[in-house]
C-alpha cells in the first residue's frame, strides 16, 4: 500500500483542471515593470490557469489577459475571456495564474487574426472568479 501511495501525486488544487490550449496575450498590471508577452493555454480551471511562454515573470505580478475562446457567440462572433489576477507560480517552460475576475467580450474577425492587438473590445460580460 506504501508503494502505491507513493506512485500517485497528491492533487491539491480545490478546481479541476482541463487541458485545453488556447492562445493567450497578457499585460503586467500597475506603474512598474511594464511587460507584455503571448503564450498558449495548457490547463485552464474556474479559477486559473497554466500558461506555457519563454518570459520569465515574477511571482505575484498583476496580469490582464487576453483570451481567443473557442466558441462564437450565436455561432457568427468571436469571443475573447479576458482575465486580471495574478502570477502563483513559476516554472521554466510559464507560469501559474489565479484569477480575481473576468469577463467575455466579443472581437472583430480582424483582432481574432492579427495577434498586436485584441486589447480593444466591446460588450463585457463581467464575472467574479468562483462565481
Amino acid at each position: 500500500m506504501e508503494a502505491m501511495n507513493r506512485t500517485i501525486p497528491l492533487e491539491r488544487r480545490s478546481k479541476t483542471r482541463y487541458p485545453i490550449e488556447l492562445s493567450v496575450k497578457y499585460r503586467t498590471l500597475g506603474r512598474y515593470h511594464r511587460l507584455t508577452g503571448m503564450g498558449r493555454t495548457a490547463n485552464l480551471s474556474s479559477s486559473g490557469m497554466f500558461i506555457l511562454t519563454e518570459q520569465r515573470l515574477a511571482i505575484g505580478s498583476r496580469l490582464e489577459l487576453n483570451i481567443e475562446w473557442p466558441s462564437m457567440l450565436d455561432g457568427l462572433i468571436p469571443l475573447q475571456m479576458v482575465v486580471v489576477g495574478k502570477v502563483v507560480r513559476c516554472l521554466e517552460r510559464g507560469f501559474a495564474f489565479a484569477f480575481s475576475q473576468y469577463q467575455f467580450r466579443t472581437m472583430s474577425r480582424k483582432l481574432q487574426a492579427t495577434p498586436t492587438n485584441g486589447w480593444d473590445a466591446a460588450q463585457p460580460m463581467i464575472r467574479s472568479a468562483g462565481a
